[in-house]
């Protein structure tokens, strides 16, 4: 993975995020280093981009409060107007920003705003496996009544995600975690008392909104970074919980919550194929499954009893 120099530099530097107003319009000093922070981000159509700017003048010290002068490569994809800077269309487009003599850019990719699963099917958007797949030794199914109930709010007392058993033989915290899809890394929380919750949204389709629960992080992971598909995350935090991922399209309070096995790609795919998954539906409880087999919980979190349907795949 590419760390950047920006980021490294930020936790040092007097930052201005974009969008503020500078509170003076004197030109800059001359400066030897200007850097923006993330260089590539993902975006969907209404969303304000916010970026981290450091500066250094001639004689290496931090310039701070800088406001540089922001252009963009195609408007009708990112609009720059006074102090803000706003994703407007689907598209591709380089923000760029200049200041005492020194430039930066920022790639950003901008996605639309919805996606209709009953039209444009399963997105299968999701080119590389979260996880260390040889280590794991099986998979809850979409909508089981694993853990707890995990739901949209359009269904309820069931898990809208899925859980990842590393094998008995396996020292659970040396399973690896990987970045599904090149993105940006929206959220950085702590999951209770083992590790943290990484959201993500990919480059392809910045809609859907990617978390991995119970990781480790590497050092260096941080808030709006870019990863590439395939990044190493960190490692499963613990021995006392279970990895899990979850994905929507949108957010999950107002979003549709969908099965990993509906994002993943067919060359993902095809590695749990060779584990003795048949297809991707054997990883799903279909909805009506579920409410033809109804497991009560208490409160919308623990389940009282676990139905007759089969909640694993066991990966052989």
């Amino acid at each position: 993975m590419r760390y950047k120099t920006a980021c490294a530099a930020a936790a040092v530097a007097a930052l201005l995020g974009c969008g503020q107003e500078g509170t003076s319009t004197a030109p800059p000093p001359p400066l030897s280093f200007l850097s923006l922070f993330p260089d590539r981000r993902a975006a969907i159509v209404g969303d304000p981009i916010t970026l981290q700017v450091t500066a250094r003048d001639t004689a290496g010290a931090v310039v701070a409060n800088l406001v540089p002068d922001y252009t963009s490569s195609d408007p009708g994809v990112v609009e720059i107007q006074g102090g803000s800077i706003t994703a407007v269309g689907v598209g591709t487009a380089t923000v760029r920003a200049s200041a005492g003599g020194q430039t930066a850019q920022t790639i950003v990719y901008v996605g639309a705003a919805s996606y209709d699963l009953a039209t444009q099917g399963p997105p299968h958007v999701l080119p590389f496996n979260y996880i260390d797949l040889p280590k794991i030794g099986r998979i809850s199914r979409f909508r089981s009544t694993v853990g707890h109930s995990y739901t949209d709010g359009s269904e309820t007392c069931r898990s809208m995600k899925h859980y990842y058993e590393p094998m008995a033989t396996v020292d659970w915290t040396t399973v690896d975690v990987y970045a599904p899809a090149a993105g940006t890394i929206l959220g950085i929380a702590t999951d209770g008392g083992w590790g943290y919750r990484v959201r993500m949204i990919p480059r392809d389709l910045p809609v859907l909104q990617i978390q991995i629960f119970h990781v480790q992080l590497d050092s260096g992971i941080v808030k709006d970074m870019w990863v590439d598909a395939g990044d190493h995350l960190g490692r499963h935090a613990s021995a006392f919980t279970m990895s899990d991922i979850a994905m929507s399209i949108g957010p999950k309070e107002g979003g549709t919550l969908i099965s990993y096995f509906d994002a993943m790609t067919d060359s993902v795919f095809a590695e749990y194929q060779a584990r003795g998954v048949a297809t991707r539906e054997a990883a799903i409880i279909t909805e009506a499954e579920r409410d033809s087999d109804p497991v009560p919980c208490v409160g919308e979190e623990q389940f009282t009893v676990t139905g007759t349907l089969p909640d694993w795949l066991d990966l052989n």
